[in-house]
Order: structure tokens, then sequence, then C-alpha cells
């Protein structure tokens, strides 16, 4: 018993010496790695982005009221209108006006409900669709008071209640509406007798979009000679002082869907329509959240500056754009696909590369060149990039491996650990990575 106990002393105490000499060879090595941080190379796709104040021009003409009174307009704004149609009833006085107001609404909802009162009749209606309706509908209100757009929140509340009579109706706990619809045929009744006849209507002279909103600006340019204008005279237009339309006037008509949008570029600027020759995207940031697509119709050079304006064409409308006249807006000249690469992560450093001569021989060349070092195993290496777009932060580079501007023939390709940072980095360095950032 006594011998077994000293052999094994004497196998296990080897061990233990072994472990100890690995333990303190790794602590003495283990500082003598530097820590690195990584990120994996990633394709992205970005657009190269001009800002400019641009200048809206339209077909726009007046709507005037010549009879006087008191107005009620039977379209909303940025409506279709067609030649002759109404836009307006003209009444004697406000009151006249309020009540044929709440006329149209009783008539709206008498109509609401003898569809709601036939659904009774429709098998599998979706209760999940209907739910989805008031909460939509909720939500457009909160938005539209949050941007002051009354008139439009009015319209969520009229289909928040469509919704909720909808939901009676389905789930049986109405089964129709006709108390309802009697007592608001009676109180349409009682109304009309109470108000004169209209002294008059508003008709369009021309088809197109109507909106009440006028700035003073629509007879500034000749929408004919929008497309030649010169960068002098986009000027002059955009310092020009407000001024306020006609007294008489009601509204107006844009009679041509296709809008101007004048902006003004520098030289170098314009440059970069000279290869477009279809549509660019372009966002109104203080107008709308959405992208609009535009036709690049010109550029007008100013020939002693070099100053020019673009010319863009754009069909999109409603009643927002329909009031912007001079506008913050940001053009999408170009897009660009490759990785993308943080300006702090780029180095310069020596590659070499091997050409092989037409005798046998061959010869090794150097260059500096901009590069990233990228993390293999633990080691780090270093690879040459491209760049084909850059901003103040980061670039885009290039991933094709024959690309004409790569001198040594090798760049980043995806998800390469890309050293985002370090100290003293080289080529054949080794290093720790950071398990914090991957």
């Amino acid at each position: 018993m006594r011998k077994n106990s000293l052999k094994f002393r004497y196998m296990i105490i080897p061990v233990i010496i072994a472990v100890l000499l690995i333990y303190f060879f790794v602590s003495m090595i283990a500082p003598s790695f530097s820590m690195v941080y990584v990120e994996p190379a990633r394709e992205e796709t970005v657009s190269k982005t001009l800002s400019t104040r641009a200048y809206i021009i339209r077909k726009e003409s007046y709507v005037v009221n010549d009879t006087g009174g008191v107005l009620y307009y039977n379209v909303d704004d940025a409506s279709a209108v067609e030649k002759g149609g109404v836009i307006a009833g003209i009444y004697e006085n406000e009151t006249d006006a309020i009540n044929f107001n709440k006329i149209n609404k009783l008539n709206t909802r008498i109509e609401d409900l003898k569809r709601l009162n036939s659904m009774s009749e429709v098998i599998g209606a979706s209760l999940e669709s209907i739910n989805k309706s008031l909460n939509n509908s909720i939500h457009s209100f909160i938005a539209d008071v949050d941007s002051n757009q009354f008139g439009v929140a009015e319209k969520s509340v009229d289909d928040f209640l469509y919704s909720i009579n909808e939901k009676q109706i389905i789930t049986g706990k109405i089964q129709n509406f006709n108390s309802k619809i009697a007592e608001l045929e009676n109180e349409k009744i009682i109304l009309q007798q109470s108000i004169k006849p209209s002294i008059g209507q508003i008709t369009a002279d021309r088809a197109g979009i109507f909106t009440s909103h006028t700035d003073g600006f629509e007879e500034s340019y000749d929408y004919a000679q929008a497309q030649h204008i010169s960068y002098q005279e986009l000027i002059n237009l955009q310092s020009a002082e407000k001024s306020e339309p006609p007294k008489n006037v009601i509204g107006k008509i844009i009679s041509d869907v296709n809008w101007r949008i004048c902006c003004p570029v520098s030289a170098e600027e314009a440059k970069e329509f000279d290869e477009i020759s279809g549509t660019v995207s372009i966002g109104i940031p203080y107008a709308s959240t959405e992208l609009f697509n535009a036709e690049v119709l010109s550029v007008n050079r100013e020939g002693s500056t070099g100053n020019a304006v673009v010319v863009l064409e754009c069909k999109s409308m409603d009643k927002t754009l329909a009031k912007i006249r001079n506008e913050q807006i940001n053009i999408s000249v170009r897009e660009y696909s490759g990785i993308k690469i943080e300006k702090s992560s780029i180095h310069r450093d020596k590659v070499t590369r091997t050409i092989e001569n037409q005798d046998g021989t061959s010869k090794t060349e150097e260059r500096m060149v901009d590069g990233v070092y990228i993390l293999y195993g633990n080691e780090l290496r270093f690879k040459e990039i491209v760049k084909i777009y850059e901003t103040d932060d980061f670039v885009i580079c290039s991933k094709d491996k024959e690309n004409e501007k790569l001198f040594s023939g090798n760049t980043v390709k995806l998800y390469d650990k890309i050293v985002t940072e370090g100290t003293d980095l080289y080529a054949g360095k080794i290093v720790k990575q950071s398990t914090e950032i991957e």
C-alpha cells in the first residue's frame, strides 16, 4: 500500500510542475499580446446627396370670388377638379354656410349608416381588419393634431366612428341603425328649412388640382420658361420680398401636375448631373418624410461664374407639396455599393507585388497605399483598399480584386475582421482580439 502511494506521488509531481510552468509561461507572454477590436467587413449601398434650397414653379392660376358673401368649399385641398366643376358655394351669411356644411356632414353619416346596415348580411367580415382600422384612425388623429392639421383630424374621427359602428354590427350588438338614420334625416330637414339657397357658386375655369393656399408668388415666373431659367433669375426669385395675392383670391388651380424644382448649384455640383439621363430621388425634409422621383430636365450653367441651375420635374402632388415654394431639398445623385469602412480604421502601409517578365525573370515592386489591418487568427495582415466614395466619417471601398486602381491585387472581402481599435499596428504582429466588440 505504501509503495503504491509513493509511486502516485512520483507521477503527480511532474504533472503539477508542468501545469505551473505553462501557467507562468502564459502569464509572461500574455501582456505582450496587444489587444485589438475588430468588426466584420460588410457591404452597404449609400447615396451621394446634394443639399440645396430649391424654388418651386407650377402652372398656377388664381380662383377669385367677385360676388362677396360667405364661402363653403365643396372640395378638399389638393383635390382634382374638372373644368366647370363647383369649387365652393356662396351664402348670404355665415350661419347659412355653417348649416350647409352640417347638412353635408349629415348626408355623409346617413350614407355610412345605410352602408353598415347592409353589412349585417355579409358573412365572414374580419374583426381583425376592423380593429386594425380603429388603431390606424387613432394614430392618424394623434399625428394630425400634432401637426395642426385639424381639418384632416376631423376625418380621422369620422373613420374611427365608422369602424366602431361597423364592429357593433359584425358582433351582433346592434341589429341595424334605422332609428339613428331616421333621427339624422329629421335633423337634416330642420336645417334645410332654416337656410336660404346659395347666392352663387365658384366654378373651375380649367381642370387641375385645387388648393385654397396661396402665397402671392403664383405668377412670379412663366411656367413655360422654367426649364430655361438662369442662375441669376433664380437667385432674384428666391430673394424677392413676399407679396400678398389679390384680396378677391380664394385659392388656386394647378393645371399641370408636372411641377418644376429649380435648384441653384455650384459649378462642381453641376458636374454630378452631366451623366444623369433619367430620374433622381429627392427628399423635402421640412415638407414630407417620403422620397420622390424627379426627372432631370436641364442643367443651365452661368457663363461667367460656372454656377448653374438644375431644373427637375416631379409629378407627385398632395396638399403639402401644393403649398411649398422656397424649400430645402436633398437630391440623391448617385449610389455607391461596396465595403463600408470607418475612416479611423484606415492606415498607410507598404504592399508588394511580383511582376513576371517575358524572359521568365520576375521583379518585385513596393508601394505605400491606403488600407486596413485585418485579423487572421492571431496575426495582423494589411490589405489595400480602393475608395469609390468618401464622406467625413467613412469610405465605401471596391470589393473587386480586378480593380485597375488596386496595386497589390488583394483587397478587403466580406466578413474580413477589420481592426477598428489598437496600438502600434503592423503586418505580422501577434495580437489578442477583444471579446467586447465583435
